[in-house]
């Protein structure tokens, strides 16, 4: 990594959103430095293993991210959302969170991680199926466009300066689209997430099965697989790429 320059942030709304295989393919499999921002700490999700509700299970399941980053060499992120269970709309969402609030948090972590690209995990016009998920996706974008803005959050540039990534993506995958075809998949830029790592003895997929894993909370230990997974990108906003992200 000492000798790669690049940066990557991945941004979703809770604990368990991210790509753990994109995250472990770039962190590990391209030498970026990788970061993920959940922009809540899940404490409004269930607990298979406890009883801790509320503030603890946001605790535990703070915890149980920074395991799974501790296996893909991830850096982990947060903003001062609250998760208070499902939200219908990203309206609702960003109202209860407070919009500003949540975009100023999104902002210093662009400008003091400094990432090259951001992927969002989730699309901005409601396939997501959740208001977080939207939210997060919608608050990317502005977060992308107001990190390089000095009149946006002025106070924060005692502490860091402004920084404008070079694009951001939405992570697209197959489940969102409805009967692909080759000329809609050939406009994205694929990464096959589930190449073979000689080093680590495993491909990216079963690590990211690993790191998926440490979610013990919310039940979602993950099946390790092997073989050739293509994962999607669909430019967002900011410089076109071509062949790679």
């Amino acid at each position: 990594k000492l000798l790669t320059l690049g940066s990557v942030l991945y941004v979703a709304a809770h604990p368990d959103d991210e790509n753990t295989a994109a995250l472990a393919y770039f962190s590990l499999g391209r030498n970026l430095r990788t970061g993920y921002l959940s922009l809540t700490r899940g404490g409004g999700g269930q607990n298979l293993i406890g009883s801790e509700k509320g503030p603890l299970i946001s605790a535990l399941r703070t915890h149980e991210l920074l395991a799974a980053r501790a296996l893909d060499g991830t850096e982990q992120f947060f903003t001062r959302a609250i998760d208070f269970g499902y939200s219908k709309t990203p309206e609702e969402s960003m109202s209860i969170w407070g919009k500003e609030k949540i975009l100023e948090d999104m902002v210093f972590v662009i400008r003091r991680f400094k990432p090259d690209i951001i992927l969002s995990r989730f699309p901005t016009d409601g396939r997501g199926r959740h208001g977080h998920h939207t939210a997060s996706a919608i608050l990317a974008i502005e977060a992308f466009n107001a990190a390089g803005d000095a009149n946006r959050f002025p106070e924060q540039l005692k502490h860091v300066s402004v920084w404008q990534p070079r694009r951001i993506f939405w992570n697209n995958w197959i489940g969102f689209m409805k009967n692909p075809d080759p000329k809609q998949l050939e406009q994205l830029l694929t990464i096959d997430v589930g190449a073979y790592n000689q080093l680590m003895g495993m491909s990216y997929r079963e690590l990211a099965a690993k790191s998926r894993s440490m979610h013990k909370s919310q039940g979602f230990g993950a099946v390790a697989r092997r073989g050739k997974f293509l994962d999607y990108f669909e430019l967002m906003a900011g410089e076109p790429a071509k062949h790679d992200v």
